[in-house]
């Protein structure tokens, strides 16, 4: 007959050789990557709904994060050493690690995108340079960075008369890497070989009258259609000038507009950038309306093809909030200015969860596609000491 001890000690072995096969097995991970301080890549698994892993990027605090066109490798931007580093996502290994400063000179980058290659990274920069009593600060320019030779390989004055940038510059290059696009309150269409500006559409006189403020993601959509924009922006009509807001999507390779007025805009609030379900018929956003000491906060679901808002929930939203969506599109995520990812269920808009980071959160969120490889079968990282619970 087993003792208490005995049936203690089989009962151990047994949940060890079971969490064992369970890791080996275990296909149902949906990865997502975001940088915290002080220097730190942090893997989160959407599925588990649990930190799995730290890397640490030896360099300084992550401010950009983007993925590689193969969603093999991301790329961090650093904000005081402006680091471009290098990660390998099925291995969470650093590949490179490389500041763009020289000399007396600080490269502030204000927005990254990769060519369709992965050799490149094109930016817009602001290049401040230390004296012995002041600073120079130039005009911004664009760059184009090689990966290979770990430099700026190519500069181009920015138009003089295109105004300024935010912290968050959203850029993209079209499918055949020929045109690069900068969204603001306006697109501005340049070539890559001259970045020459050959189209600009003000967003205020397009097709649909005075369109603005389009939420373009800052970065991937990893359910989006390759070359695409699926977003949510304001206009008013020519009649009453009432303001609505609608979904529309940009097409990078002509960039046509196809837009669908929704309901009336709300009338002092903003939305966080849509995203997809993997099947594209289902997307969610954040309406944030009101002043700071009175606001709502709410999700928002839309059916993409008839583009009509189904359904929509209020939320005790944070002070600042980013919002993010698992690459399944089964979990609504609320994350940054802080150090937990609260974690919703789409269907019902429940809160599921409050997952706990270990650090302050400074970036965007890298969603790893369904479709990619990493994204179902984690490897154990080498670059930190333990794995993070």
């Amino acid at each position: 007959m087993l003792t208490h001890v005995s049936r203690f000690i089989l009962a151990c072995l047994a949940l060890l050789l079971t969490a064992k096969f369970t890791r080996a097995t275990d296909t149902s991970s949906q990865l997502i990557f975001f940088g915290t301080w002080p220097h730190h890549l942090v893997v989160f698994d959407s599925a588990q709904e649990k930190i799995v892993d730290n890397i640490d990027l030896k360099s300084d605090v992550p401010r950009t994060l983007i993925l590689s066109p193969d969603k093999s490798k991301i790329y961090a931007s650093t904000l005081n050493d402006n680091a471009i580093v290098t990660i390998d996502v099925a291995t969470r290994k650093l590949l490179s690690s490389f500041t763009l400063n020289h000399d007396n000179q600080n490269v502030r980058l204000v927005g990254l995108a990769p060519d369709p290659t992965g050799n490149y990274l094109f930016a817009i920069a602001t290049i401040i340079s230390k004296k012995m009593d002041h600073y120079d600060v130039d005009p911004p320019k664009f760059i184009v960075i090689d990966l290979a030779a770990k430099k700026i390989t190519r500069t181009a004055a920015f138009p003089p008369d295109e105004g300024t940038f935010g912290f968050r510059t959203t850029i993209k290059l079209s499918p055949d890497g020929k045109l690069l696009y900068l969204f603001r309150e306006n697109i501005l269409v340049f070539d890559t070989s001259e970045f020459r500006l050959v189209k600009k559409i003000d967003l205020a006189k397009p097709q649909v009258p005075d369109m603005e403020n389009l939420s373009v993601n800052l970065l991937d959509d990893p359910n989006e259609l390759p070359g695409k924009i699926t977003s949510v922006f304001n206009t008013a009509d020519v009649i009453i000038h009432r303001r609505v807001f609608g979904i529309g999507t940009v097409d990078l390779s002509n960039l046509s507009f196809d837009f669908t007025p929704i309901a009336p805009a709300p009338g002092t609030g903003t939305m966080t950038p849509l995203f997809l379900t993997p099947n594209r018929k289902t997307g969610y956003t954040v309406s944030i309306t009101g002043d700071p000491g009175n606001r709502r906060c709410e999700f928002w679901a839309f059916d993409i093809p008839s583009r009509k808002l189904i359904r929509s929930r209020e939320f005790d939203g944070r002070t600042r909030f980013s919002f993010g969506l698992s690459a399944d599109g089964t979990k609504l995520l609320i994350y940054g200015a802080g150090y937990q990812i609260t974690v919703y269920d789409a269907a019902t808009f429940e809160q599921r969860s409050d997952v706990d980071v270990p650090g302050d959160m400074t970036t965007n969120l890298v969603v790893l596609p369904l479709a990619s490889p990493s994204a179902s079968a984690p490897a154990a990282s080498n670059n930190s000491p333990s794995l993070v619970r």
